[in-house]
């Protein structure tokens, strides 16, 4: 139970998350999820895929049963930490050290996700969870914004103040939408196609993965994106490249 709870905190704190916010978003009390990591209680059997999805691993890992060790002295923290390194990621935001106060205040308002919703609602598209670390190679108040390690936007703020963080926040949400021919991958087009077809299950009958898997989708999105810049109106995305595929 306390190596649950153990891993729990050490994957929160990877992905940059408050208790406050990792409860929020899984519908459980700050109070509950302290409780889980302290090794108190364990979450309910439910909740597993939820976590899992939140912390972005996979189940063996949560339980502690990962394979062989990637690193010496069995130190999770570093081989957590060496996992992440270990691929680009979609999006990613580094800052100096002068900014790390008002992104931690910041995470408290679950401002990402209000932003998530608002590109899904004008763009249809998903933006993807963002990570932010610090970098003691940047300037006290420089943050970064990269996709796959390009940098997509640099800047160096006088000072950091109560708005700095809802900035870089807002400027990640532009770039997402700029760049998102770029960004968009074949977990993304699994997420939204999901999505599709819990909600309209006859729309991909026969089409995905039968007569086009996730990468012809992400070609066909790609493109849509390019020419639209909006793949909100996935529906008739989706029966345009079946009707293309006849």
């Amino acid at each position: 139970m306390k190596c649950i709870g153990e891993n729990i905190g050490k994957f929160r704190k990877d992905r940059n998350m408050m208790q406050e916010e990792f409860a929020m978003r899984l519908g459980v009390t700050p109070q509950a999820v302290s409780k889980w990591e302290r090794g108190s209680s364990l979450p309910d059997i439910m909740l597993f895929a939820d976590i899992c999805r939140l912390l972005q691993v996979r189940s063996d890992e949560l339980l502690g049963m990962e394979g062989m060790p990637i690193c010496e002295y069995e130190n999770m923290e570093t081989e957590r930490e060496i996992k992440l390194n270990l691929i680009a990621e979609p999006v990613r935001i580094d800052i100096g050290s002068g900014l790390i106060p008002c992104v931690e205040e910041g995470l408290k308002a679950d401002y990402v996700n209000r932003c998530r919703k608002k590109m899904a609602a004008q763009t249809g598209m998903l933006l993807p969870v963002i990570r932010i670390r610090d970098d003691v190679r940047l300037k006290e108040n420089e943050v970064r914004i990269l996709s796959y390690d390009q940098v997509l936007w640099q800047k160096e703020y006088p000072k950091a103040d109560d708005r700095t963080y809802y900035d870089i926040i807002d400027e990640t949400v532009r770039q997402c939408r700029e760049n998102y021919g770029r960004i968009i991958n074949k977990q993304l087009v699994k997420s939204m196609l999901d999505n599709l077809k819990e909600q309209y299950p006859g729309v991909l009958e026969g089409l995905v993965p039968e007569r086009a898997g996730y990468y012809e989708v992400l070609v066909y999105l790609r493109r849509v994106i390019q020419e639209k810049g909006n793949i909100r109106d996935l529906i008739h995305i989706m029966e345009e490249m079946e009707r293309e595929l006849l």
